[in-house]
C-alpha cells in the first residue's frame, strides 16, 4: 500500500510514506513523555506492536501513515496518519504527532495537516475527517482549527489506558465542494477585471449564506491581439487561485473552453464569458440547480442584450442543435453553464480538431436543465464573433456530431432522381399524345442546372466530412498551449 503513495511537498516540510525502517524512530517518539501524554493509549510502545500496526492496518488499507520531514535535509520530525478508513462512508480518523522537540512551534503541524487533508480529499476520496484531542492541549486545538477542523462536541471523562480521565474535543472537517470557473478570453483586457472581481464577491456572498465552496478561475487567452494575457498574468500573481493559459494562436471559443477543461480540479465547472454580459453574481443559481441533481445547467435569458446579428446567430444555433443534434426544443443552451466534473471528464476525451461543446454535452447526458438569469448590456467593445466564425461554429456542430446532413443529401438525391424519372415519363407521354409539341431548350437547361447544382452541393457536403476526417487523422491539434501560469498550484 505505502509504495503506491508519492511524497507530498509543502513549503517547509515533505510528507513521505512511512516505512518499516522508521519503526525504531517512531517507537522512540511514542514512548517520550510529551507524546505519550497526548494519546489515550499510554502503555509502553514496542517494536512488535508497531510492526503489528503496519501488518493489520497499513498493509490492509485500513490506515495510511506518513512521515513528516523537514524539507532541508529531509530529517523526520513526526508522523501524520489516517486510521479506521471507511471507504463506504468516505471518512477516517486523523492523527498527528511531532516527535522531535526542536520541531515544535515552527508551524510544521499546521502545514502537515493541510497537506494531509488535501491528500485525503483529493486522492483518497474521503469526504469527512474526525479527530480527538484533549481539551487542555490548546496548541494542538489551535493548529487543527487553522487546518479547518471545527468542534463537534465534548467527550466527557474519557478514560486513558493508565486510568486517568480527561475531557476531549471531537473535531471534524468536511470536504468543501470546489468550483472551477473557465473563461475564454479574447480582447478582454478592459472587461476581465470586473468579471474576476464579481466572481470573488459572489463566492464570498455564498459563504456568508452558509454555502461555502472553494474555487479556482481558469483564464484562457485565445491569442488575443490586445494586452489580455498581461492582465491575466497580473491576476495570477495576485491570487494563486487563478490560472492563466495562453494559446499559441486563435483556436476559437470552444477550443479555448476545452483547453480550460484540461486545467480544472473542481467538482463543478462553470463556463462564462469574459465581457461581463453573463452575470457571475448569479452563479449561485446554477450551483443550486446542480445540487438538486442536474448534470448540466444552462443559463436562460429572458431578455437578451446582444445585437440583432448575435441574436440571429443564437437562434440559428438553437435550431441547428434541435434538428441536427436532437436537443429538446424546450431546452435553452448558452455560453453560460455549469457542469458536473464527470461530464467535463467525458468531454475531454474528445480530441479532434473541431470541438463543439454543446454537442459534447448533449451526447454525454440527458440530465440537463435551465435556470433564468439576467443578461446584461455589453459595456465595452464589440463581440468577437463574425459571420465567418458563426458559420464555422455551425459546421463544427453538424459535421462533428451528426450524419443528418448526409442523410438529407441522400433524400434530396432520391427526390431529384424520382422527379427526373417522372418528368421523363411525362415528356414521353406528352410527345405520344401530341407529336407536334416542341421540345423546349429552356426546360432542358433548367433541369441540367438544377441537377448540377444539387450534385455540387452534395459533393461539397461529402467533401467537408472527408476533409475533416483527413485533418483529424493527421492529428491536427484541438489547441496548442504556449504557456501557463500557476499550473502547479
Amino acid at each position: 500500500m505505502l509504495e503506491q503513495i508519492i511524497r507530498i511537498e509543502g513549503h517547509r516540510i515533505i510528507l513521505r510514506p512511512m516505512e518499516y525502517g522508521d519503526t525504531e524512530r517512531i517507537v522512540k517518539w511514542r514512548n517520550s513523555e510529551r507524546v505519550r501524554s497526548r494519546f489515550i493509549y499510554r502503555e509502553t510502545f514496542t517494536t512488535r506492536g508497531h510492526c503489528r500496526w503496519i501488518e493489520t492496518m497499513i498493509d490492509t488499507g485500513k490506515a495510511v501513515q506518513f512521515m513528516i520531514c523537514e524539507k532541508e535535509g529531509i530529517r523526520p520530525v513526526g508522523s501524520v496518519y489516517f486510521r479506521d478508513i471507511d471507504r463506504e462512508k468516505k471518512e477516517a480518523e486523523y492523527g498527528i504527532f511531532l516527535g522531535e522537540d526542536d520541531a515544535l512551534g515552527k508551524g510544521y503541524g499546521t502545514e502537515a495537516a493541510r497537506l494531509a487533508v488535501e491528500y485525503a480529499f483529493s486522492k483518497m476520496g474521503l469526504e469527512r475527517l474526525i479527530l480527538r484531542v484533549f481539551t487542555d492541549n490548546g496548541t494542538a486545538v489551535r493548529s487543527y482549527e487553522k487546518a479547518g477542523f471545527r468542534e463537534e462536541k465534548i467527550l466527557k471523562d474519557v478514560e486513558c489506558s493508565d486510568g486517568e480521565r480527561k475531557d476531549m474535543l471531537l473535531m471534524s472537517l468536511k470536504k468543501k465542494k470546489s468550483v472551477s470557473f473557465v473563461i475564454p478570453c479574447y480582447r478582454s483586457e478592459l472587461t476581465l477585471p470586473k468579471v474576476i472581481e464579481e466572481i470573488g464577491r459572489t463566492m464570498e456572498d455564498l459563504r456568508k449564506q452558509g454555502r461555502e465552496y472553494s474555487y479556482e478561475i481558469i483564464l484562457v487567452n485565445d491569442c488575443s491581439p490586445d494586452d489580455t494575457f498581461s492582465v491575466i498574468r497580473k491576476f495570477c500573481q495576485e491570487d494563486k487561485r487563478i490560472k492563466g493559459v495562453n494559446l499559441a494562436r486563435n483556436f476559437g471559443q470552444h477550443a479555448a473552453l476545452m483547453a480550460g477543461f484540461h486545467q480544472v480540479r473542481g467538482d463543478v465547472v462553470i463556463c462564462l464569458d469574459d465581457d461581463g454580459q453573463t452575470p457571475a453574481d448569479e452563479a449561485g443559481k446554477l450551483l443550486e440547480e446542480i445540487e438538486k441533481g442536474s448534470d448540466v445547467v444552462y443559463a436562460k435569458y429572458e431578455h437578451k442584450k446582444h445585437s440583432l446579428f448575435r441574436n440571429f446567430g443564437s437562434w440559428v444555433n438553437e435550431e441547428m442543435a434541435h434538428i441536427m443534434l436532437g436537443k429538446p426544443r424546450e431546452l435553452y443552451v448558452s455560453s453560460y453553464f455549469a457542469a458536473k466534473r464527470f461530464v467535463v471528464e467525458e468531454m475531454k476525451k474528445y480530441t479532434n480538431a473541431y470541438p463543439y461543446v454543446i454537442g459534447l454535452v448533449l451526447r454525454t447526458t440527458k440530465s440537463i436543465s435551465n435556470v433564468t438569469v439576467c443578461h446584461r448590456e455589453r459595456e465595452i467593445g464589440t463581440s468577437g464573433y463574425t459571420l465567418g466564425k458563426l458559420i464555422g461554429l455551425w459546421f463544427n456542430g453538424f459535421t462533428a456530431f451528426s450524419v443528418k446532413p448526409l442523410r438529407l443529401a441522400t433524400a434530396l438525391g432520391i427526390v431529384c432522381s424520382a422527379g427526373g424519372f417522372l418528368y421523363g415519363i411525362y415528356t414521353v407521354v406528352k410527345k405520344l399524345v401530341n407529336p407536334n409539341v416542341p421540345m423546349g431548350f429552356s426546360s432542358l437547361m433548367a433541369a441540367v442546372v438544377f441537377m448540377g447544382g444539387m450534385m455540387m452541393v452534395m459533393l461539397g457536403l461529402v467533401g467537408e466530412y472527408v476533409g475533416r476526417m483527413y485533418i483529424s487523422m493527421n492529428s491536427s491539434p484541438q489547441f496548442v498551449i504556449r504557456e501557463t501560469v500557476n499550473e502547479e498550484i
